[in-house]
Order: structure tokens, then sequence, then C-alpha cells
């Protein structure tokens, strides 16, 4: 680990080395119907001699797996072994990342121009593609791994002839398929919206045109539609290949309008374009249908200045100013009318998980930002029915993204546990912490052997899922 002080410093603190398979010390009761893994994918580390990475979002990426038997735990953990990793460990910083650039020559220019020399460092989600476990990131090929091990595996390939672009790595699951969005530039630039069967072809749902697209990290779904939404954070794609800066700086707010695109999963119906007032969006929560309108839940911003707040130099020292961070519900009418907006909670959260299964998610689990010394401070539990809240805190201690497990065979959405790995800042180590839906008490935490980083997303795959 790198020298640090402050419970701030500490969740951006190196992580420099694999660890286990090894048990771990278990306090409380770990449900016994809780069998499977809970493997997570995040940033660990940032520093590698000669190169310094900028960003929280440019840290390498790194594999944790928390396995559930008999209520006891086990835990592993391997960074992804890509060609960014390789290439960092060996001091050469040769690859364009989210915020930290390739090091300057005639060559990584040239690299840049014929987009070459993208990262492949996939550090920022897990799914299940079929049979395939892989890590996600932005650009670039998701990356297969071993799902007990966690050892790195090749990329994986697609079934079709898309080809690569930006993207995001939060697809949504319909059904048996996976839907999500392509970026291809050129002289006519489009977001191509897909839907990705078991086969591992991607089939196009539709081409939506855009002169300067914006930074898109996540879409929705409902049961029969499709959302992408461009916020007025934009950029020149010449620009972008001429300057050949890293990826983030090439985007600059403008101010205008958010754009909420509604694409028919069935193609039943051409796409419908609504307008909102400017806003910004990491995450969305949940969609659903309502009659004549889409309902899209999501963490909104008044703007986009938290991606530059989450720079290293800046998140070690002082809170994001995060202006109008909020838990926010718009209506897309499907007639093309502008959208309207709900705030169902001003609250300072990220990171936000539902119980999948719902088809109208009630209660959303969220991860609150501190303001102080640590960089998130709780765990909250909203309730967007009534905007009650429950919360989990602990003093010192800084937790990551919470995932709902629901216990087999239930359908309540607080009919399970709560899962998310906290920092204690005092010990310097970290716990895996179990807490019940229905109380939002901690029921069980597994204390880990040293200190975890706080990490991106994860999921949890039950034991059948092998």
């Amino acid at each position: 680990m790198i020298a640090a002080k402050t419970p701030r410093e500490l969740t951006f603190a190196d992580v420099t080395a694999d660890t286990g398979p090894t048990g771990l010390r278990v306090e409380g009761t770990i449900p016994d119907w809780l069998h499977g893994s809970f493997v997570r994918n995040g940033s660990a580390r940032y520093s590698f001699g000669p190169v310094e990475l900028r960003h929280w979002f440019d840290g390498m990426a790194f594999l944790q797996r928390f396995a559930f038997s008999n209520s006891q735990v086990n835990y592993t953990s391997r960074f992804i072994r890509s060609d960014s990793y390789r290439a960092a460990l060996e001091g050469r910083a040769e690859y364009q990342s989210f915020a930290t650039p390739a090091a300057r020559s005639l060559s990584s220019w040239l690299a840049g121009l014929a987009l070459s020399n993208l990262t492949d460092n996939t550090n920022v989600n897990v799914v299940r593609y079929g049979e395939s476990c892989v890590a996600l990131t932005e650009v670039g090929l998701p990356r297969c791994f071993d799902p007990q091990t966690l050892d790195t595996l090749a990329p994986l390939k697609f079934n079709d002839d898309l080809g690569l672009g930006p993207t995001t790595a939060h697809p949504v699951r319909c059904g048996d398929a996976w839907v999500n969005y392509t970026l291809k530039l050129g002289l006519h630039n489009e977001y191509v919206v897909w839907r990705m069967s078991a086969n591992g072809a991607r089939e196009v749902l539709a081409r939506i045109p855009s002169k300067r697209p914006a930074y898109v990290h996540s879409i929705g779904a409902s049961a029969r539609y499709a959302v992408l939404i461009e916020y007025p954070y934009r950029f020149d794609p010449i620009a972008m290949l001429l300057q050949a800066k890293p990826f983030i700086e090439n985007f600059q707010w403008n101010g205008g309008e958010s754009l909420i695109h509604l694409i028919h999963l069935k193609g039943e119906a051409a796409p419908v374009t609504c307008a909102a007032e400017p806003f910004f969006c990491f995450h969305h929560v949940s969609t659903f249908d309502d009659g004549d309108s889409v309902v899209i839940d999501l963490v909104g911003y008044d703007d986009a200045s938290i991606v530059t707040d989450l720079y290293l130099d800046r998140v070690c020292e002082t809170a994001p100013a995060a202006p109008g961070l909020s838990l926010r519900r718009y209506r897309a009418p499907l007639n093309g009318q502008d959208a309207d907006r709900q705030t169902l909670l001003n609250a300072r959260i990220e990171l936000p998980r539902v119980d999948v299964r719902a088809e109208r998610p009630r209660y959303v689990y969220a991860p609150r930002m501190g303001v102080g010394e640590s960089f998130t401070d709780g765990i909250l539990q909203i309730d967007t029915a009534s905007a009650a809240q429950r919360v989990w805190e602990r003093p010192d201690e800084s937790p990551g993204e919470a995932i709902f497990v629901p216990k087999p065979g239930s359908t309540g959405e607080t009919d399970g546990v709560v899962l998310f790995v906290a920092l204690n800042a005092r010990e310097q180590r970290s716990a895996l912490v179990v807490l019940d839906a229905a109380t939002f008490e901690e029921r069980a935490r597994a204390w880990a052997p040293a200190m975890l980083p706080i990490g991106f997303h994860g999921q949890f795959w039950s034991a059948t899922e092998r």
C-alpha cells in the first residue's frame, strides 16, 4: 500500500498484489441460504514508478471474489493482466486511458490517430455473456476471466461485424438478451443501439445520428424500450483524433438541452426523442413503462463537473461539489413532447442498485458520498414511493457499491441481504458487510486480510450459475 493518512486518501491507496484464495474470519452469522460468488471490479492501482495515472477511472482493473458456502466466506483477488497493465508494470505509458495521456512521442500520436493505443484496462463492471464471465470498460473488447480463479483469459470476440467503438460498461439485461450501444465515429457519427442474444451476435435496433456525440456512461431499458440519453457534455470527433487527448478531456459542457432517445426493443416503432433540461448522469437506476410514457429513474447532476472532481489530486483532498446531485425521475412521453422531471430525493448518492427482478423497483441501495474526510460515509436504502430512508453507517468506515441479493424463492424487494465492502480507516483493513435488507441491520461481516479498493461495480452469481 502507498503511504496515506486520511480516510479519503486511504480510499484511493494502491493495491500492489493479488491475494488468496483465503478464508476470511466471520463476525456474526451469514444466512445459510447465501451460496454463490460476489464478484467485484474496479480501480486498484494508480502508481507504477514513472507511470502515474491521473483519475479514479484510470486505475488498473482488480477483480475480487467473495465465495459464500455454509455461512463461510473465501476471498480471492487478481489484477487483470491487460496489455495496459503489463506496460505500466514495465514503466511504459503506451496507452491512452480515460484521463491519462499516453507518452508524448510521434509514434504515440500516430497510434492515437489510428485509435490503436486505447486502453484495454477493463476496470468498470462484470457480467455474464452466455457462458463467458467478462470484465467491461467503455472502450475496447470485454475481457474474459475464470469465475473461480479470476485468472485473465482472452478478450471476448463478438459474433458479428458491428465492430468496436465507445460504449458503456453497463449493458442492460432484457430477458435472455443484453442491450447496449456502440458509438460509430466518422464523417457521420451515430449511436448504434443493439441487442445481443445468447450466441454473441449483436442485432441493430436503431441508428441515431449525432454531430457532436455526448459522454454516455450507462443506458436504461424497460420491458418495451431502450433508453439512451445525450447530455450536453459533448465532443468533436475530428478534434479528438487530431489532438490525441485522453478520452474524457475531449468533452465540453455546453449547457444545451438533454435528449432522451426511446428505442423500441422489437423495432415496432421508430425511435422517439424527448428534450429535457441540461443535466448529467453516470448511472441509471431503473426504467419502466407507464401508459404512454417511459419512466427513467437515475442519479443526476446539474452539470458534468463531477468528472473533473474525480481526478486523484482533487478527490484525495476534498469532497466533490456535485451540484444538484439527487435521485431523479424523468417521464418521457412516447409522443416526443418534453420530458418532465421529479426529484425523488435530494441526497449525495452514487453507484445505485435495485432488485433487478422488479419491473418497477421501489427500493434503491446506494453509498452516500461524504462531505468531510471520508469519500463515502454510509449506505442508504431509499423508498422511492415515500422518500423514506434507512441508513447504515459506522464510525471510520467508507462503503462501496451495495447490491441486493434475494433469498431463493422470495419475491419481496427486501426479502434478502445487501452486500458491500467497507474500508475501516482506523484499522486500515476492509470487510465484506452483510445487511438484512428488511431491517437494514448488520448481520455479519467477513474481515479481509488488508485494505481493499472501493471499486466500482459487482454482481452476485448464485452457485447454480457456476
